[in-house]
């Protein structure tokens, strides 16, 4: 059974984080100008918000989504980002420790936290099309972007499936 008191403040503010640190691992893998930045990180406020309306059968991401609604914690942004690059590789660093973390403290709503988490960056990736111009054409999900899921999916152990 799901306990968020076994968690540390610092320990829950990497899961408060994580929504955030998918989005930013796969808009940083590809970035397509700021108005595909910004659509692809208002897909992760959307997930958010939809997960919030909809009621939980895993225990860990409703204690994230009652965290939230009480605006309890605050995500902490991940410091020294100077390109996307290093953006990227942050982020996925950061989601394969939380992993770790996970799989010791939560390890029966584990899994599905991370599917979940993965099926935002999913979300994101596809939020925006790829090259092309003034948002005509391009790829809906570049092989950055593909690249980035399947890493995501490798640090946090789930299936490679991580294709958009």
């Amino acid at each position: 059974m799901f306990d968020r008191s076994g968690f540390t403040d610092d320990e829950w503010k990497q899961v408060v984080s994580a929504p955030a640190l998918v989005g930013l691992a796969v808009a940083a893998a590809s970035p397509n100008g700021p108005f595909g930045v910004i659509k692809e990180m208002m897909t992760v406020g959307l997930a958010m918000g939809e997960v919030a309306s909809k009621e939980q059968t895993n225990a860990l991401i409703a204690a994230l989504v009652a965290d939230i609604k009480a605006r309890q914690t605050r995500p902490t942004p991940p410091t020294g980002l100077d390109s996307a690059e290093k953006a990227r590789e942050t982020a996925i660093r950061d989601l394969g420790a939380l992993s770790t973390l996970l799989d010791h403290k939560a390890p029966e709503d584990a899994a599905g936290f991370k599917q979940w988490l993965l099926g935002i960056g999913r979300r994101v990736a596809e939020a925006s099309n790829e090259g092309g111009f003034l948002g005509i054409g391009g790829e809906r999900v570049s092989e950055l972007e593909k690249a980035t899921l399947r890493q995501l999916a490798f640090a946090m152990g789930l299936p490679a499936g991580g294709e958009a």
